[in-house]
């Protein structure tokens, strides 16, 4: 089993968590990337880990979020 970590996206889901505008600055103030990640870019991840290229990968939590679980905080 493999799993996605996504930073946040804004979806209409998340357009009903109070703050969401301001989660999503502060990502990309800090992310080293300085950017949001977008849903194209989760779905990759998702059909990476779904394709033949990942075959020997198992047991992992590959993280979509433009560097930000790199920063340490």
């Amino acid at each position: 089993v493999n799993a996605i970590s996504a930073g946040p996206i804004k979806t209409l889901a998340a357009a009903g968590i109070s703050g969401f505008s301001n989660i999503l600055q502060v990502y990309r103030d800090r992310a080293p990337l300085r950017r949001n990640v977008e849903l194209g870019e989760v779905a990759d991840a998702a059909l990476f880990l779904l394709g033949p290229a990942s075959r020997a990968i198992t047991g992992e939590i590959v993280m979509v979020d433009a560097g930000y679980h790199a920063i340490g905080i």
